[in-house]
C-alpha cells in the first residue's frame, strides 16, 4: 500500500457526480493520475450514496459520500421542472446541489405512472404520480 498522502479533500461534488454516472475519475496523487476503480458501497435503502475509490497503479484509497441535507424539500415547481426535463430525455438536476436526479419507476396497481425521484448526494426523495393532478384537468 502506498503511503503518499493526497491533497486535502481531493475529491468533491464533481467527482461524486462522475462516480454516480460511471465516468472516469483520475487519481489525486501527483505524478500518478491513473483512472480509479470506483465501487458503489451503498445499500438499496440508502438515501445518500457512498463510493469506494482505489488506484490500481499507486494503491491510493479514498471514499466519496454525499452530504445528507433533507430540508428544505423540493417545491412543486422544482418537481414539475425535473419531470419535464425527464420527459424531454434531458438529465434533470437537483436545484439545491446540481446533482443528477434519478427517476425510478414504481409499481402502481392503478396502472398510472408513478416515480420515485432521488438525489443521491443530498438524500432528498419524493414519490410522484404522472401526470400530476394539475395536468389532468
Amino acid at each position: 500500500m502506498n503511503t503518499k498522502t493526497p491533497p486535502a479533500q481531493p475529491h468533491g461534488h464533481a467527482e461524486f457526480v462522475k462516480a454516480l454516472q460511471h465516468e472516469t475519475i483520475s487519481c489525486p496523487i501527483g505524478g500518478c493520475g491513473g483512472p480509479l476503480d470506483v465501487t458503489d458501497l451503498s445499500q438499496v435503502k440508502d438515501r445518500v450514496k457512498t463510493f469506494s475509490l482505489r488506484c490500481p497503479h499507486c494503491g491510493w484509497e479514498g471514499q466519496l459520500r454525499g452530504q445528507e441535507t433533507l430540508t428544505p424539500p423540493w417545491d412543486d415547481a422544482s418537481l414539475l421542472l425535473m419531470a419535464d426535463e425527464h420527459l424531454m430525455h434531458q438529465q434533470p438536476i437537483c436545484p439545491f446541489d446540481d446533482t443528477p436526479v434519478v427517476f425510478t419507476s414504481l409499481p402502481n396497481p392503478r396502472r398510472r405512472a408513478r416515480y420515485r425521484l432521488s438525489c443521491y448526494y443530498c438524500g432528498r426523495q419524493t414519490d410522484m404520480d404522472w401526470p400530476p393532478a394539475e395536468a389532468r384537468r
